[in-house]
């Protein structure tokens, strides 16, 4: 059985990866809306269908916060997910618990399964199964240092990196 083909979303902002199926590319599309004024930053990933957009298949927060903080606050107990931490800041995620209002029959008050049996499927599917393989999936860039030397006896010495003397 081959491994399903994934392509990486990199995040402009942070520099993060994630690994996703190469088959959401027709069922998602991506917001970076502020909702949750605790968060510093938000990326919702949104269930489109058939042309309509509607709710988040998973969103990624992240908080200005560390690890112990996440824990003295109380978020472990929260539906959100602990993903990573990396520069002070704690990222996570979180998935809806019901399914988007708009696939409930007004008639009935229940979902609609004739008519959005499908998009149902898909959305649970996204959900449950690949949205915690995709959380796993992050990372973030090497920081890299450079070390330029500082020349002791040669004032005339150059210097490739571009370092200031001292």
């Amino acid at each position: 059985m081959r491994a399903p083909k994934r392509i990486t979303y990199r995040d402009t902002r942070y520099g993060f990866t994630l690994r996703i199926p190469s088959w959401w590319r027709s069922y998602c599309v991506i917001s970076k809306t502020r909702t949750d004024r605790d968060a510093e930053y938000e990326l919702h990933f949104k269930f489109k269908y058939k042309g309509k957009v509607y709710e988040d298949i998973f969103t990624v927060l992240v908080y200005r916060i560390t690890k112990k903080q996440w824990v003295e606050e109380g978020y472990e107990e929260s539906p959100l997910v602990f993903m990573a931490e990396m520069d002070g800041r704690v990222f996570a995620y979180i998935t809806p618990e019901e399914l988007p209002y708009a696939f409930v029959n007004k008639k009935t008050g229940d979902y609609d399964y004739a008519k959005y049996g499908q998009a149902i499927r898909l959305l649970k599917r996204m959900v449950n199964d690949e949205v915690p393989v995709i959380t796993q999936s992050i990372r973030f860039p090497r920081k890299t240092t450079t070390i330029c030397s500082k020349p002791y006896r040669a004032r005339g010495v150059w210097t490739p990196c571009g370092c200031k003397r001292r």
